[in-house]
């Protein structure tokens, strides 16, 4: 049996290699290929998703490419590798020793990775050896990864491994020494804290450093990825030198665009532009819409803005009843249970219909100019809303009622106005139009 051999020119793709191992059918291949492109989503998230495949059958396919991609084994061997796994539902590593091959470089990742957990939980005084060798051979069993098999014999908590993960990226890029990420996760188990809290205590790391929002924890926040799948695309990661993302595309859990876009907002977060709940918020409307980060920040921007004008004509629009009664209590009651402004809550739900916002703004520019008083603002702005007409067209209404109601005092001044049409435009009304 041929094992080792070059990558040809014609090489498979995931899908291809699937059908040619004769666990998928080719028109199930065709179908969620056409849902894959429309949805932008990942060919093997897409046959995990319709119960053809499990996620770790998912695996053993991308990690077969990669291995006939660097001519580690051949096209042919891979593909048998793929049937006996996923039709025996075993592990990869146990389908390559039943086809009679062992994959060394996964063997020596797996235990630089292991020993390197291992260390620094021995150290902490985290887990006894006893526990680590356990965990170590279910590891191996299950083909699960070391931190994942502590996590389910609970012999550690899910947010504990993640500061041993964490402390491992940390001693990786040099900012912290093995010695102080041993003291900060033994105060992070005693005070069940944050890893980076620990080190900010000990002077170890600065909280200012730590503004940045990682990117695991924007996609857990955003709903993309689960904590689990989080914790395992890390440890994969550091085992295989591999950044986060590339394990959580590999693995057909995010597509490549997710990785692009979260890129861009731990960017903006860094900045200072956003915080990095706005970041969360942004990505989660962004994924689930399957629309870019930039159409979501834009309609952010324009709500904004929105925001800002209602803020500007708030008097204005509860003066005139657009917003009073039952309206007035629900927005104020919402605000203060989501701590921001009743403008904002008017804008969220739509409570106040745009062209009542626009009228205000109109009659507020008139008041600033000094062509029109806050009183006669307030009562050109009821007959908008009780007649639907435009601003610019009750106008003239509200100058005929207040002229009805103050009859006696003009006819008692009619001497002291000049006639004709300088005496219409001698009223506020007049002043309006005449200052066109």
């Amino acid at each position: 049996m041929e094992i080792s051999g070059r990558l040809g020119s014609g090489q498979k793709r995931i899908g291809e290699l699937l059908v040619a191992a004769n666990v998928i059918r080719q028109e199930v291949l065709m179908e969620a290929l056409k849902v894959a492109k429309n949805s932008q989503t990942p060919v093997g998230r897409v046959l995990m998703t319709i119960g053809e495949l499990s996620e770790r059958d998912v695996e053993s396919a991308i990690y077969v490419q990669s291995l006939i991609r660097n001519g580690s084994i051949s096209e042919d061997f891979g593909i048998k590798a793929i049937n006996v796994s996923v039709k025996g539902k075993l592990p990869l590593e146990e389908a390559f020793r039943r086809l009679g091959w062992s994959d060394p470089s996964l063997e020596e990742q797996e235990k630089h990775s292991a020993g390197e957990i291992g260390e620094l939980l021995l150290q902490a005084g985290l887990v006894t050896r006893e526990v680590l060798e356990q965990a170590h051979y279910q590891s191996q069993e299950n083909n699960l990864p070391l931190g994942r098999c502590l996590v389910l014999s609970r012999a550690l908590s899910p947010a504990l491994l993640q500061s041993v993960l964490t402390a491992q990226v940390l001693i990786r890029d040099g900012k912290i020494t093995i010695d102080q990420a041993i003291v900060g996760l033994k105060k992070s188990s005693l005070k069940t804290q944050s890893l980076e809290q620990s080190l900010s205590d000990t002077g170890a790391y600065k909280l200012a450093e730590m503004r940045n929002i990682k990117f695991g924890d924007l996609l857990t926040q955003a709903g993309i990825v689960t904590e689990g799948d989080k914790i395992s695309a890390m440890e994969v990661g550091l085992a295989e030198n591999k950044k986060m993302g590339e394990v959580l595309v590999q693995n057909g859990m995010i597509a490549p665009t997710v990785v692009d876009e979260s890129l861009k907002l731990q960017e903006l977060v860094s900045s200072g532009e956003i915080s990095g709940i706005q970041a969360a918020d942004i990505l989660r409307q962004s994924h689930a819409r399957r629309v870019s980060i930039d159409v979501i920040m834009g309609e952010r921007v324009g709500r904004q803005q929105e925001v800002e004008r209602v803020n500007g004509v708030f008097e204005l629009l509860v003066g005139s009843g657009a917003l009073s009664g039952d309206n007035f209590n629900k927005a104020q009651n919402l605000a203060r249970q989501a701590s921001v402004s009743i403008a904002e809550i008017i804008v969220a739900k739509d409570m106040i219909d745009k062209r009542i916002i626009n009228a205000a703004c109109q009659g507020q520019k008139l008041m600033q100019e000094g062509l029109l008083k806050q009183p006669q603002c307030v009562s050109a702005l009821k007959l908008v809303i009780s007649t639907g007409k435009e601003f610019h067209e009750v106008l003239k209404e509200v100058h005929a009622t207040e002229s009805s109601a103050d009859a006696s005092r003009s006819a008692k001044n009619t001497a002291t106005v000049s006639g004709g049409d300088d005496g219409k435009k001698s009223g506020w009304l007049g002043k309006l139009f005449g200052s066109k």
